[in-house]
């Protein structure tokens, strides 16, 4: 085909009247030329606005409420994450779907109560009927990844049918040795001697850089900065562990030990006689970069502005961890905010305001509903989540949840505008004014007692409701 001005081609049926040498017959291919034009950038236009935005999930693991400079940490330099807060949304109330790993990871893959499918904690896994995000995105034309810890039991990701790709801890373990990771990529083992958090951001920048063309779902599952727990295949460098390892036993790991060997001594002088500190510092920044070749690679690409980014953490601080959960009471494992308020980033440049902090509660359970939402694709029936996309350009935004419930173990819990009601392990009831007391430190139990039964009456509702419909 002959080419005409600004790269569009010229159709065949053209040529004759662009050697016409009459004044009609030149004004006429004037005119379809021009027309072509403009129809092939229409089209081009159109394309454009068609593709889907990429998305990127991103989790950190035991991650404290407090562990990030954006959310009041003073003492850890997070530039990336903060950087990340500046240009997109910073929610101050969202929660874990629990606080423990997998309720959480089942929230944002179904967009769910982990309670329709029987469980509460780190217990049993999705039913394979149940769409998954990642499933639904694929079907609407994406190439879909994962790269990390897995932990939502069950079927393996490759097993599922809704990954691509993916590189995920060998077995359904949730533990992930930070130093010799053993991982299963697409289905075969591999082992790996590099760091894990700087793997895993070797592998996203890859996956990114293959699939810039096309509409891609990546989701990158950090085990930073959990507790780390081996066996006696991991080469670990501490003496005091080889008798352990040598008998083929499960050992903890302390935490002094996941960070990049001698990293934990730049902080030493910082935190005196405090090496579980200095490590989780240590190790929390390394995270820090590794989300920043993510976010690098992203620009590099000329993606930047259209992809949804996903920061959160999956459940509050790990107290062995050493996660800094301030102000809030508690860690993870139980149902006060320590154990369940996270941090959760998001950032879509070309729809939502940046730097904007968003003050109600929101949940693990409302990334489905949202990421569907921006991707424009159906969102299947009976979530429990929420799309958030309406409440991010409001000015004043309404509460998205009128209650939001929690359950594990014996404790329950209920958020409800600024009251929230714990049912502690002991069988304890305790009622609390967020809004004046985010630290729990005050309990109105006695004082309020009409606030605590009718927010206990509407836990029972809400957990007679959801067993009875439980698959």
């Amino acid at each position: 085909m002959a080419k005409a001005a600004f790269g569009v081609t010229m159709m065949p049926w053209l040529a004759p009247l662009a050697s016409a040498a009459d004044p009609a017959a030149a004004l006429l291919r004037r005119l379809l030329l021009l027309l072509t034009l403009v129809t092939s950038l229409a089209i081009g236009v159109a394309a454009e606005a068609a593709r889907k935005p990429n998305v990127v999930f991103i989790f950190a693991d035991d991650m404290g409420y407090g562990d990030l400079g954006c959310y009041g940490r003073t003492d850890i330099k997070t530039p990336v994450l903060d950087r990340l807060a500046r240009e997109g949304v910073r929610f101050t109330q969202c929660y874990a779907n629990g606080p423990e790993c997998t309720p959480t990871r089942t929230a944002f893959l179904t967009g769910r109560y982990q309670q329709r499918f029987g469980f509460n904690g780190n217990r049993d896994g999705i039913p394979t009927d149940i769409p998954l995000l990642p499933g639904l995105l694929k079907s609407a034309g994406y190439r879909t990844g994962i790269i990390g810890k897995w932990h939502s039991a069950g079927p393996m990701p490759h097993e599922r049918g809704c990954f691509d790709e993916s590189l995920v801890s060998a077995t359904s373990s949730p533990f992930i040795d930070f130093f010799r990771p053993k991982l299963m990529r697409d289905g075969k083992v591999e082992q790996f001697t590099e760091y894990s958090t700087d793997l895993f951001a070797r592998e996203a920048e890859s996956f990114i850089r293959r699939h810039a063309d096309r509409p891609f779902a990546l989701t990158v599952t950090f085990n930073a900065p959990h507790i780390l727990r081996t066996t006696k295949d991991a080469m670990v460098h501490l003496k005091d562990l080889e008798a352990g390892q040598a008998a083929g036993k499960v050992v903890d790991i302390p935490k002094v030990f996941t960070a990049r060997p001698g990293e934990a001594a730049r902080y030493a002088a910082q935190f005196p006689g405090d090496t579980a500190r200095a490590d989780t510092v240590a190790t929390i920044v390394a995270l820090d970069e590794a989300v920043g070749r993510i976010l690098d690679s992203l620009k590099a690409a000329g993606l930047e502005q259209d992809t949804l980014v996903f920061f959160f953490a999956d459940n509050g601080g790990h107290p062995e961890v050493r996660s800094e959960n301030t102000p809030l009471r508690d860690y993870k494992w139980n149902l006060f905010e320590g154990g369940i308020r996270v941090p959760f980033l998001a950032r879509y440049p070309a729809k939502w305001p940046a730097g904007r902090a968003f003050a109600h509660p929101v949940s693990s359970l409302d990334i489905l509903p949202t990421c569907l939402a921006a991707a424009a694709i159906p969102a299947p029936a009976g979530l429990d989540g929420i799309d958030l996309t309406p409440f991010l350009g409001a000015p004043t935004p309404a509460a998205p949840h009128e209650n939001l419930f929690f359950a594990i173990a014996k404790q329950a819990a209920v958020r409800s505008g600024k009251w929230k009601y714990v049912r502690d392990q002991q069988g304890g009831q305790h009622l609390f004014d967020l809004e004046a007391d985010v630290g729990e430190m005050k309990d109105l139990a006695s004082s309020e007692p009409a606030k605590l039964k009718e927010l206990a009456g509407r836990w029972e509702a809400w957990n007679t409701k959801v067993r009875a419909e439980a698959k």
